[in-house]
């Protein structure tokens, strides 16, 4: 897919996902019950797709390129992403508090979680309108479009088009935009050859519904 329509894609489902988790935080900030699997599930898509796919991958390819063109905005857009990582470390701290009942955890996570959904969506607006302008210029497109960044291995990203779609379905009713990005299977590893020792981070597929309390208990 080219570049600038899947940039755009990816912000699509993004942005479907802040939607997700507005309802969500709504939910909490009303007292509501919530589902902690889904709060796990969006918190995983946040880290593994937006920060170590997306953002990863614009800093090494479209901030770079920004760059060599004397692009205004790069510094900036580095600056976002910083911002968003630690909005992400807030949450991931909270959302423990969370779990175990500690009293008003609820009300600080909502405050995070606006906090990301602002940082990110003004990004993308920012990214977008930097975008645009490279687009229309041929060679700046043509420098942009010179090489294409590695994606995650199929079978995790995969993985998280699937936690997006079935957070879409719940929340908002309808598929996610994402889909378009799914990629084939890939062959089976060499059983003969040695696997890395890494950690790594998965959703919460748990089929149970397990509901917060309310806010005055959170």
């Amino acid at each position: 897919m080219e570049y600038f329509a899947r940039i755009a894609l990816e912000h699509q489902g993004i942005k479907e996902l802040l939607q997700v988790q507005k309802e969500l935080l709504e939910r909490l900030n009303k007292a509501k019950g919530v589902n902690i699997v889904h709060l796990d599930n969006l918190l995983y898509f946040w880290r593994d797709f937006l920060e170590q796919d997306h953002m990863s991958r614009e800093e090494e390819f479209a901030f770079a390129a920004f760059r060599k063109l004397n692009h205004s905005l790069p510094e900036r857009l580095q600056g976002d992403h910083e911002q968003i990582r630690a909005s992400l470390g807030k949450l991931e701290a909270t959302i423990k508090l969370l779990r175990n009942g500690q009293p008003h955890s609820g009300r600080e996570y909502v405050k995070w979680g606006e906090e990301l959904t602002e940082t990110v969506t003004d990004h993308m607006a920012r990214e977008n309108t930097a975008l645009r302008e490279v687009a229309t210029d041929e060679a700046e497109a043509a420098a942009i479009l010179s090489a294409q960044p590695e994606r995650l291995a199929s079978e995790k990203f995969n993985q998280l088009l699937q936690v997006a779609e079935d957070l879409c379905q719940e929340y908002l009713q309808k598929p996610t935009a994402l889909h378009a990005l799914s990629l084939p299977a890939e062959a089976a590893p060499d059983e003969t050859a040695e696997e890395p020792d890494v950690e790594v981070t998965k959703p919460v597929f748990d089929p149970e519904t397990t509901e917060l309390a309310s806010m005055e208990e959170t």
